[in-house]
């Protein structure tokens, strides 16, 4: 297996140029080089936290071998700083509210046709505040299986597991951005867009 992802090398963290509606792909991968999820989305804007996504009901959210239609509507916030990216629903009927996902190599690029792809590496662990099961800390055994089949560096395992445990108090916590902010870019994000679906 490979030692490192074929993520771009040096991606910028910050996003220059873009504006609201522009189509952004979230595009994730695995440390050894496997393609991950890939959700498209519409980008809403930035604040002090980072920048925000729309993606709406019907998006078409896609890996490898498996590929579904987004049921509720979400926000994604790529962050300023940190190793997370995340994504919050406020639909009665899914079971998520917040979703982080743990990654590094998180970085911008512009697509050939216009738009935007934001790229990382998913490091497997997430915390997810969720209506039935609560706040927790997900796939901690996927993170030990991987660390040895992928050969994650040392320094690289101690950092994302700190920075879970860190988010889990956040969260827990509700600081922000996690005390309501992602409400706000949902709205906005149903005003300005269609709920379209990709279908």
């Amino acid at each position: 297996m490979n030692a490192a992802a074929p993520v771009p090398a040096s991606l910028p963290r910050d996003l220059t140029g873009a504006i609201p509606g522009d189509l952004v792909v979230a595009r994730a991968w695995k440390y050894d080089g496997t393609p991950h999820w890939v959700v498209p989305g519409r980008y809403l804007g930035e604040d002090d936290h980072g920048q925000w996504v729309y993606q709406p009901t019907g998006s078409l959210v896609s890996r490898p071998g498996h590929g579904h239609w987004a049921e509720s509507d979400a926000v994604c916030l790529i962050p300023h700083t940190g190793s997370w990216l995340g994504t919050f629903y406020d639909d009665a009927d899914e079971d998520f509210r917040t979703y982080l996902d743990l990654s590094t190599q998180i970085g911008w690029r512009t697509l050939a046709r216009g738009g935007w792809e934001v790229n990382s590496v998913d490091m497997d662990l997430d915390v997810v505040d969720s209506r039935s099961r609560g706040l927790y800390l997900d796939d901690e055994d996927e993170f030990a299986e991987h660390s040895a089949l992928m050969r994650y560096p040392r320094r690289l395992v101690e950092a994302i597991d700190a920075e879970a445990r860190t988010l889990l108090d956040a969260v827990g916590s509700h600081l922000a951005p996690f005390d309501g902010t992602a409400h706000g870019w949902l709205i906005r994000g149903r005003t300005e867009f269609s709920r379209t679906s990709s279908r």
